[in-house]
């Protein structure tokens, strides 16, 4: 993890801890199937770009784990740094992940570069964009 220090408030160290956390939660959530959790990390306006072009919303993408269209089973994250950006109310993530995943029946592994999104709500972080590009083979 690298944290990039372009923020105003002192509170930078924490609040990049805290979305380092959530991000945490989340992949746990998807990999567990937390349907619970996941209504709640992700924000109302989630938009999650797949590596093949096609967009989730947040109601289809809980739907689609729920209905185990994509069923994850291992994320290893590396080189993520994160960014507060504006009035410390957006949290970009950067970095590298090895997803295995079975999405549609078939076994996946994807090595990719990411970016995501992370909003600061009155119910705390939330999740509000994904969008993921594979790593040349």
């Amino acid at each position: 993890l690298r944290v990039s220090k372009g923020a105003k408030t002192t509170n930078v160290e924490s609040m990049t801890a805290e979305i380092e956390l959530m991000e945490e939660r989340r992949w746990q959530a998807m990999i567990d199937n937390d349907i619970d959790a996941l209504k709640t990390l992700l924000h109302s306006q989630m938009r999650y770009t797949h590596s093949n072009a096609t967009v989730d919303t947040k109601d289809s993408y809980i739907t689609a784990i729920e209905n185990k269209v994509f069923d994850y089973r291992n994320v290893e994250t590396k080189d993520t740094e994160i960014q507060l950006i504006g009035e410390n109310d957006l949290g970009l993530v950067n970095g590298k992940a090895l997803i295995s995943v079975l999405a549609g029946g078939r076994e996946l592994t994807l090595d990719c570069r990411y970016t995501c999104l992370w909003k600061h709500t009155d119910s705390g972080w939330q999740f509000l964009a994904w969008h993921n590009t594979p790593l040349p083979k």
